[in-house]
């Protein structure tokens, strides 16, 4: 019988060729429908199933990356590769058991398959199975043991499982073969957590030398650690002059709302009107690096496409650092931080909203030179007498993980609704908790430097 008209679609082969080419010219969406006409035609075929799997988790559909994966893997169960794809993209959604057996079931297949094996540890340690997470690492290090980033892998769930020792020595072995900022403060925190402060002096040190205080490679920080390290022998001369809050703070009182403002009154509703509606708002997940507790709110990257009140914050931003690089922190070669500051930056920043009882642990900012926070929103209630510094800023406090034998200095700054507050970004920070039914609003940026040609 003849067919009832010509086909809608081009042959497959083209198809194929048309997904590829697409793909490889970084056209995601259009390969991927490409992908699906193809599959109209032939539903079983491996190849045109994995591509699209590929391209569809890029494009963050997982689920449908997923499901093209295990369609798949139904038609070619012994590929090792289908099998590891399958394992990311799970892992993409946090579902780390059924990534767990993809990657076994990808290592099986293909027993020298480096990442797998890496992979397969990432999935454990999220599991916080660090025995289990520890072989994997092991395992991936008997093929390859000259990967860095494998023993600095196994460091971490070492150290996660209590085997401080035995973490630190990955560490060292893991910079002796590639030096790395997240190396070198994997080391010297775990260094300062043993109690080790000599050593920890002479890692940071190593740290600073490796990298020149190249504050885009998150270097500053070792001057953190130092000072800690520092106070610990009794050095508080030399921990001073690192955190030497006297010449480094800065609080900035606004005085005039940006253009098109009439009062900073008004900036200010409109900054909290634009955060508040903001969709990335959300309280991260327990795993997130940002998570402080249920009673915190952050935003994803307000500064990417900044528009109306947000655009003229990021300008008063601007003015400010660079009044304060051109002022506070010049360049003066006999200090670390001040030896090389960034000829070029740019803003990035987060909105934190912190509801009743809400509070932020002490943290620095690993890839900034100069951090700060912009006052948004102040309950009344902050500051009040009956309520002593509830809902303030600390700068200086340690987290408790370190010994705290030394004893640093903690100044504490009442927010105010139009106050800017400016410092180093390895400057320890932190809000004590606070009881209001008006949640605190402020956003918190970090003056990132930028790449010279």
């Amino acid at each position: 019988m003849a067919s009832g008209g010509a086909s809608p679609y081009p042959p497959l082969a083209e198809l194929r060729q048309r997904a590829v080419a697409l793909f490889k010219a970084g056209q995601r969406r259009e390969a991927l429908d490409a992908c699906r006409r193809a599959l109209t035609q032939a539903p079983q075929q491996p190849d045109m199933l994995a591509l699209a799997g590929v391209v569809a988790t890029e494009l963050g559909q997982v689920e449908e990356g997923v499901a093209f994966y295990e369609r798949a893997i139904a038609c070619k169960p012994d590929a090792a590769e289908l099998h590891y794809n399958l394992g990311n993209a799970l892992r993409r959604l946090a579902r780390n058991e059924e990534a767990v057996a993809a990657y076994r079931r990808a290592a099986s297949y293909r027993p020298d398959l480096v990442p797998a094996y890496n992979n397969l540890g990432s999935a454990l340690q999220a599991l916080e199975r660090w025995d289990e997470a520890a072989d994997a690492f092991r395992h991936a290090l008997a093929l390859a043991p000259g990967a860095a980033e494998l023993h600095r892998n196994l460091g971490i769930v070492l150290e996660s499982a209590g085997r401080r020792q035995e973490a630190i020595d990955c560490y060292r072995r893991a910079l002796a073969l590639a030096p790395d900022a997240g190396t070198y403060r994997n080391l010297a925190t775990a260094l300062l957590e043993e109690g080790k402060a000599r050593p920890t002096v002479e890692t940071c040190d190593a740290w600073l030398r490796a990298v020149a205080l190249r504050p885009e490679l998150g270097a500053v920080e070792a001057l953190s650690l130092k000072a800690v390290a520092l106070d610990e022998l009794g050095d508080r001369a030399g921990a001073q002059r690192l955190i030497d809050m006297d010449r480094f703070l800065r609080v900035i009182e606004v005085k005039a709302p940006p253009p098109g403002y009439d009062s900073l009154k008004a900036f200010n509703a409109a900054l909290t009107e634009q955060l508040m509606s903001d969709p990335s708002l959300a309280i991260p997940t327990t795993r997130d690096p940002h998570y402080n507790g249920p009673k915190f709110r952050t935003t994803g990257e307000l500064f990417e496409q900044p528009t109306g009140a947000m655009a003229a914050l990021e300008g008063l931003i601007r003015r400010e650092v660079d009044g304060y690089l051109a002022t506070v922190a010049r360049r003066d070669p006999s200090h670390p931080y001040l030896a090389n500051p960034p000829a070029q930056w740019k803003a990035i920043a987060q909105a934190t909203v912190l509801d009743n009882l809400g509070a932020l642990a002490p943290h620095v900012h690993y890839s900034g030179y100069v951090s700060g926070v912009y006052y948004v929103q102040i309950p009344d209630a902050i500051g009040a007498a009956a309520d002593g510094q509830a809902g303030w800023l600390e700068v200086g406090r340690l987290p408790q993980r370190f010994h705290r034998i030394g004893k640093p200095e903690i100044r504490a700054f009442k927010p105010r609704d139009s106050v800017m507050i400016l410092f180093p970004s390895y400057f320890y920070h932190n809000t004590v908790p606070f009881e209001s039914a008006v949640p605190r609003i402020s956003i918190a940026f970090d003056a990132t430097p930028l790449p010279t040609a």
